[in-house]
């Protein structure tokens, strides 16, 4: 039987992988269109494929989001943001030093935010392994670069 922790990871990684190949088509496309427009123009995509989505097959509480805490809702910005910051900086550094910079920022702040049990997570607390994972993509972004 397969373990369901191990197909969690694998979706993860392949997750990973649709980010990179999504990151290299929007800078390529905002070479063309405009990095701003790039960005709007996914969203704009992404919108109506999870709209449909969301109305044939979601089973949430969607009209909750109006009374939802409103940094629950800051979600949205942080994701413009980052597609954005991708769409620039692929085009500039490429997309392996683009992803792994993405990456260790991530860690560094996951680990933070887990630290603190922010934002509504779980505490896990900093540790020797956890900062020595941090300095291993560290140097990978050194190497990489």
């Amino acid at each position: 039987m397969i373990n369901v922790k191990f197909l969690v990871y694998l979706v993860a990684v392949l997750g990973g992988a649709a980010l990179s190949m999504e990151g290299a088509i929007a800078g390529e496309l905002g070479k063309t269109v405009g990095k701003l427009e790039s960005s709007y123009y996914i969203f704009i995509m992404g919108t109506l494929i999870l709209g449909l989505t969301t109305l044939f097959a979601g089973k949430g509480d969607l009209p909750y989001v109006l009374k939802a805490p409103k940094w629950n809702l800051t979600g949205g910005l942080l994701g413009t943001v980052y597609l954005t910051i991708l769409v620039i900086s692929i085009p500039f550094i490429g997309i392996g030093v683009s992803m792994v910079a993405v990456i260790v920022g991530q860690m560094i702040t996951s680990m933070i935010i887990e630290h603190f049990g922010w934002l509504g997570s779980s505490k896990i607390k900093i540790n020797k392994e956890r900062v020595m994972a941090i300095v291993c993509m560290g140097i990978a972004l050194v190497l990489i670069f």
